[in-house]
């Protein structure tokens, strides 16, 4: 929308540009201080977040620890038993019913102590002959978890007697998670009686933190091999989710960490629990944590861009002080471009624009002195090179020219020489006649012809010439003396006498142009002959009349864009094309 307001020149001027950089500093301090303070509340506020996250998770791990304290406290309860060990010594097929009988005596005492802290638990031991008991019920088909087709048995079998935790083992026939505390049970030779588990649902673990998550919201805990605990997310509990060693290097010192969880940013917190081995995680999506910042963004963006609007503002009012001195010197500086010379740059604004307003007044007092100066050296010039060029008729041709008449006197030619001596007075005549630097074309042409019917007397008709121009190129003026040098040397040096040369002058107008041809068929150029030839500065002795001389001559008048072209090739001949602004016949500087 601005940009249809303002015209493309005033996208660059001054004060749009002032504005510009005006606003750039605006916005980036508004961006850096909005964003700085934004992102300064957003760290500190996830931090205190994460804080409160993890004494919620110290308390789950506390709560864990004494779960698991608990079950510790059952297998040694079992272990340590006199008549336990009695009853599993002489367990066989005879006394499984016996076996049984006590064994959910033993369970039943212990429910009852360990109702009291909430702990529901059930009890497996498979003999090392294949009898097992469970003190729940079971189909016919229970395994007794059998520890020997169990992946946990070899760390079972390496602990000896020792408690071994098995991470929320899958009990398919009773459709449960059971976290277990599993220990061999040897008799005092060491020969292997049996596996005592010590079982309790993992849903009882689950139900201690059930009521601190969300929906959005994911807790792990998590044993000291990575193993899963317990979960809000049922369906990975047991598996071997987290790889310890990584998650220490990425966590450090830190008890949070903002990482991509599942194509998504989340605050993942930890507490670690070093008398249990349990690490609990929480994964919250970084986008419920900072939903109640949503309000706060809101007030920093709108005073962001209120900011922004009054930076505007004072950004347009500032640079507008700024431009309007410096527009005053470009409106100065016009006029000056438009032809007046006298403007006086007065100007009092700040320090540096008085200064440069100052130094441009005198420096164009001295351009106007210059100027002056320059007009009457170059009229001097023009005049002095009008006269140069008007004395440039070659002595040579004239010597050779009279001498060719007289010739002709001698040899009782007198019609000849009279009609050679009549062309050249002519000839004469049209150079030296005329005082004006520009003649029309038409004069130039007849010149030429004259000049070259002269020229085919001396060399006895060797060479041809054709002179050919439209009338509205005959029309135009150009400046004088302009052709015959290409003539004079295409006679001298292009065309071989002996062959039948052929000169062509061709003037045509083609629009706002006039152009000029002179061809020959002569011996030709090479490349490095047309550089020397547009190159030639002349002798110290007689200043150079050739080709260069054109090209400079047609410059002076006319500019850069006007000027004249060679193209030849080695013995094929030559064609010089002159390209000149065409001009009134009358005024001599409007085109015709």
């Amino acid at each position: 929308m601005l940009r249809r307001l303002l015209p493309k020149r005033e996208w660059r001027s001054i004060r749009v540009g002032t504005m510009a950089m005006l606003l750039c500093v605006n916005v980036v301090i508004i961006l850096l201080l909005s964003l700085g303070t934004y992102g300064f509340y957003q760290k500190s506020f996830v931090d205190e977040i994460a804080g409160a996250r993890s004494d919620v998770l110290r308390q789950i791990a506390e709560r864990a620890r004494q779960f698991k304290t608990n079950i510790y406290t059952l297998s040694n309860l079992y272990y340590t038993d006199s008549r336990f060990r009695l009853a599993v010594e002489a367990l066989d097929q005879d006394q499984g019913a016996a076996f049984s009988r006590y064994m959910n005596e033993l369970t039943s005492q212990l429910q009852v102590s360990f109702h009291q802290v909430n702990l529901d638990f059930y009890v497996v031991f498979c003999s090392e002959s294949g009898l097992g008991y469970c003190s729940g019920p079971v189909p016919a088909s229970y395994d007794y978890m059998n520890p020997k087709i169990k992946i946990w048995y070899r760390d079972l079998y390496q602990a000896g007697g020792e408690i071994v935790d098995v991470a929320s083992y899958r009990d398919r026939a009773l459709g449960r998670n059971a976290y277990s505390a599993a220990r061999m049970v040897r008799s005092s030779q060491g020969e292997i009686l049996g596996y005592l588990m010590i079982n309790a649902d993992e849903r009882q673990l689950y139900q201690m933190y059930a009521d601190v998550i969300s929906a959005d919201s994911s807790i792990y805990v998590v044993n000291g091999e990575g193993q899963i605990v317990s979960s809000s997310r049922e369906a990975i509990i047991g598996f071997s989710y987290f790889h310890m060693g990584n998650l220490d290097a990425l966590f450090g010192d830190q008890n949070h960490i903002i990482t991509r969880i599942s194509g998504r940013e989340a605050l993942f917190t930890r507490y670690s629990d070093p008398e249990s081995g349990f690490t609990i995680f929480e994964e919250i999506p970084l986008s419920v944590v900072l939903e109640p910042l949503v309000r706060i963004r809101l007030v920093v963006l709108a005073l962001a861009l209120l900011a922004l609007a009054g930076g505007t503002g004072l950004a347009w009012v500032f640079s507008g002080r700024i431009a309007a001195p410096l527009r005053k010197l470009c409106a100065d500086v016009r006029q000056v471009e438009e032809g007046d010379l006298n403007q006086t740059f007065d100007m009092d604004s700040f320090s540096e624009l008085t200064d440069l307003s100052t130094g441009m007044a005198r420096m164009l007092q001295r351009i106007r002195a210059l100027i002056e100066r320059v007009r009457s050296k170059e009229e001097e010039k023009r005049r002095m090179e009008l006269n140069w060029l008007q004395a440039q008729i070659n002595p040579h041709f004239m010597y050779n020219t009279l001498f060719s008449i007289k010739c002709s006197v001698d040899m009782g030619r007198n019609e000849e020489a009279g009609h050679m001596l009549t062309t050249f007075i002519q000839m004469l005549r049209g150079v030296l006649s005329t005082p004006d630097e520009m003649v029309p074309l038409r004069t130039q042409m007849e010149s030429l012809q004259q000049y070259v019917e002269l020229q085919r007397f001396r060399y006895d008709g060797a060479f041809d010439a054709l002179i050919e121009y439209d009338e509205q190129a005959a029309a135009c003026r150009v400046p004088k003396l302009l052709i015959q040098p290409l003539v004079e040397n295409s006679i001298l040096h292009g065309i071989d006498m002996a062959g039948g040369g052929i000169i062509t002058v061709i003037a045509r107008r083609q629009g706002e142009a006039l152009s000029i041809q002179v061809e020959d068929n002569g011996v030709g150029m090479t490349p490095a002959r047309i550089r020397e030839v547009m190159t030639a500065q002349g002798d110290a002795g007689r200043p150079h009349l050739g080709i260069r001389n054109i090209h400079e001559r047609i410059r002076l008048h006319f500019g850069p864009p006007w000027g004249l072209d060679i193209e030849s090739t080695s013995g094929q001949g030559t064609r010089i094309t002159l390209r000149l602004p065409a001009l009134e016949e009358e005024k001599g500087g409007s085109p015709c």
